[in-house]
């Protein structure tokens, strides 16, 4: 994550009102409104600090969606599925920034968070265990669906150790329903969707 310019064109905008609330059908992932998360890794002269600053600049321009999702972990995780994996179907949909941010708000609420590139049971024995001593890892998983046919094999294997997901998307792509079925296929509780990159955005 870094300080480029549609970090700068998020952090400049204007703040927007705050959507109301629509119900969600039973089992339904909560749709996170458009958090205009900015992309992933990018080369950068960026001092660890900025990026620390970035998130918090984040965090307090779009506070009631991060506190929506980080409920939504929390709930998961009292429930068991303490390992929340963010994936999705492109590269540089903003999953890296949200699961530092989400990170932070769990961890002010006084929660104990790893964050992992991987599911547990993909990592070294050691690294596992400390991961697992954790309340709550966040698995900063990368796209698991590609063009095409959902891979169920693929995903199973890329989930190890998951209990459940985050499924996050470009605000212009649309939802893809049979990504939640494919978790839920294999296990996974689907927490919620995170919609980033909103339209107005792109343009200034």
């Amino acid at each position: 994550m870094t300080l480029d310019w549609l970090d700068t064109a998020f952090l400049a905008r204007k703040p927007r009102p705050t959507p109301a609330t629509a119900a969600h059908p039973p089992n339904a992932p909560e749709v996170m409104p458009p958090a205009a998360i900015p992309p992933g890794p990018q080369p950068s002269e960026a001092s660890a600090a900025s990026e620390e600053s970035v998130v918090a600049r984040l965090l307090e321009a779009v506070p009631s969606e991060w506190d929506s999702l980080a409920t939504a972990i929390e709930s998961a995780a009292l429930a068991g599925g303490k390992v929340v994996a963010f994936t999705g179907g492109e590269r540089n949909e903003g999953r890296s920034t949200i699961v530092v941010g989400v990170a932070e708000v769990l961890r002010r609420r006084g929660r104990s968070v790893a964050i992992q590139a991987q599911a547990p049971l993909l990592l070294p024995f050691d690294e596992a265990e400390r991961a697992r001593a954790a309340e709550i890892v966040l698995v900063d998983a990368g796209p698991w669906f590609t063009a095409g046919p959902v891979r169920r094999r693929t995903i199973e294997r890329a989930a190890l150790g998951c209990d459940a997901a985050v499924l996050v998307r470009r605000a212009h792509a649309p939802p893809c329903p049979a990504w939640s079925e494919a978790l839920a296929a294999i296990g996974l509780t689907v927490v919620g969707e995170a919609v980033t990159f909103e339209s107005a955005l792109a343009a200034g």
